[in-house]
């Protein structure tokens, strides 16, 4: 068993005695030992040891081994976490209030209005507790309408015009499947939402995918908003990959730029990595 901070046991049961180290000359020295032993536990050696933090780097520590344990001790080393002791005059857990934040961008109004529906994240744990939702929907309308939207994520406001009171929404992907299912909750929300911005008659959906990986969605159960169920609506994808294509590619760029650059091929291999790609894709 290995662990990383002195186990924990009843006084009676703690030996802290000496160990016997043998060196190299056959010489028996005893050595301080501060680790916590159970009866019958038998010291056999110890040894000073240097290990790689992910966080902090190399760290000096003691590695004790007995008859029934190998146990890790690191050496005392202050932490900033805990050695920073400075102090505000905020709290910081109090900095965001969402309904101040809404009446800041002047809502609710007469279009929106403020949902408590996820109030404690039970209808999507991954949205905000309150939300900005058209006036003319009701909550059991909401309710239905995350039944067809994956993970729950339907279309709520994000941010409004101050002026033209135009708004973006956002939301996750329709539940379509290869079978093609619409749902009629659904199409209603999204074409209210068309009309409380009179200035146009048109949806504009962005779908942040590349087309082809928004039809594989569908072998999955996912997809796209179709023209035939969601009329007056025009779907436009903008073609940025996952997550793991941009890490990927993060991966590539490391690699031309550490630990050597090769001065001679660094503009065909900085091209390989499609970097500057997905940045323009993602800011235009």
């Amino acid at each position: 068993m290995a662990s990383a901070s002195a186990s924990k046991y009843n006084s009676h049961s703690l030996e802290n005695e000496s160990i016997k180290k043998v060196s190299q000359d056959g010489v028996s020295q005893d050595v301080s030992e501060t680790v916590p032993r159970l009866p019958g536990e038998l010291p056999i050696t110890e040894k000073e040891v240097i290990y790689i933090c992910p966080f902090n780097g190399p760290i000096k520590g003691r590695v004790y081994i007995t008859n029934y344990r190998l146990y890790l001790r690191s050496l005392e080393t202050p932490l900033f976490a805990f050695v920073n002791e400075e102090k505000f005059n905020v709290d910081g857990w109090t900095v965001y209030n969402p309904v101040e934040e809404y009446r800041r961008q002047g809502l609710p109004n007469h279009h929106w209005r403020i949902s408590f529906i996820n109030k404690c994240y039970e209808l999507c744990e991954t949205y905000p507790a309150l939300l900005v939702v058209p006036y003319r929907t009701s909550d059991d309308d909401l309710r239905r309408i995350a039944t067809f939207r994956s993970r729950n994520r339907l279309p709520v406001l994000s941010w409004i015009h101050p002026e033209n009171k135009m708004v973006i929404m956002r939301c996750s992907q329709p539940l379509v499947g290869m079978s093609g299912k619409r749902n009629k909750d659904d199409e209603k929300y999204l074409d209210v939402i068309r009309e409380t911005n009179k200035q146009t008659s048109k949806l504009m959906i962005y779908d942040a995918r590349p087309s082809v990986n928004a039809v594989a969605n569908k072998a999955t159960g996912g997809g796209y908003e179709s023209d035939d169920a969601y009329q007056n609506s025009e779907l436009s994808f903008l073609d940025i990959h996952n997550i793991h294509v941009m890490r990927e590619s993060l991966k590539k760029v490391k690699d031309i730029v550490y630990p050597n650059i090769e001065e001679s091929h660094w503009l065909s291999s900085l091209e390989s990595t499609h970097w500057l790609e997905h940045i323009k894709a993602s800011i235009l």
